[in-house]
């Protein structure tokens, strides 16, 4: 029966999820990949969040030729694309864990163009190392993967209001605005729902997130501050339009509807 040496580890994570690996990713190496891994006895192992590499031992040395591996990655969820910050530059992992049999040269994760298959493709150059018998008979232990961190969106948010609050002056406020971090602020905007109604957009675009975390109450405007909504609702990628910048251009918002 043949044996394999693990090699590494790899994952991809998002700002989206808190900066944790995302599950769900298919890895499918290019054809040069998969010709290159049939001579040398690679294989690639799928785990939940990540994927290892691992090789057929043999009793010949070790390759001093690089590896080059290509991996276009596809992910089930079809709104990555959208929610994640593009284009986003050639980077190295995050965190480098130490390999045994390998040397990782470059480690680079692109997104693929426009109507391609896949969302993204990984790059990989690899030197392999030799390894002694003894280390051959360690004990597998949990190896610290390659990360590549991918960054959200970030999109401004658009409150648009009805009812009776449109017929107030409005301030929406960060309840966790500080000092030292001013939090997010809230300009009115002249595109609002309907005649009647008013809206109010960010000043600053928010990273978009799974589960905003974003603690926000709107106040009558004025010395008083009376609360009107204790906790206005977060925005969502599900609810998403168009707003016209104060240059004239077109930009992507995140709307909320809040009627009282």
């Amino acid at each position: 029966m043949a044996r394999y040496l693990r090699l590494l580890a790899l994952e991809i994570t998002h700002e989206f999820i808190g900066d944790t690996a995302i599950s769900g990713l298919r890895y499918v190496p290019t054809a040069e990949t998969a010709a290159l891994m049939a001579r040398e006895g690679l294989v690639w192992r799928a785990l939940p969040t990540s994927i290892e590499l691992w090789q057929e031992s043999r009793e010949e040395v070790a390759s001093e030729a690089l590896w080059q591996l290509s991996l276009d990655v596809h992910a089930s969820d079809g709104a990555l694309m959208f929610y994640t910050e593009w284009p986003q530059a050639s980077y190295l992992p995050v965190t480098p864990g130490a390999q045994r049999a390998v040397r990782v040269l470059r480690a680079v994760a692109q997104r693929v163009g426009e109507g391609a298959a896949g969302a993204l493709w990984i790059d990989l150059a690899l030197q392999p190392q030799a390894s002694s018998d003894e280390e051959d008979a360690m004990p597998l232990q949990p190896l610290q993967p390659w990360r590549f961190a991918l960054h959200s969106r970030r999109i401004h948010w658009k409150y648009f209001f009805s009812g009776g609050l449109a017929a107030k002056k409005l301030s929406i406020i960060d309840l966790d605005a500080s000092d030292s971090a001013p939090g997010l602020a809230f300009g009115p905007s002249p595109w609002a729902a309907t005649a009647s109604g008013t809206a109010y957009l960010s000043a600053s675009p928010v990273p978009m997130q799974s589960i905003p975390q974003q603690r926000l109450q709107l106040r009558e405007a004025g010395a008083a501050g009376k609360v009107l909504v204790r906790r206005l609702p977060n925005a969502s990628v599900d609810k998403l339009g168009k707003e016209r910048g104060p240059n004239g251009q077109s930009m992507i918002v995140a709307e909320i509807y809040v009627h009282q």
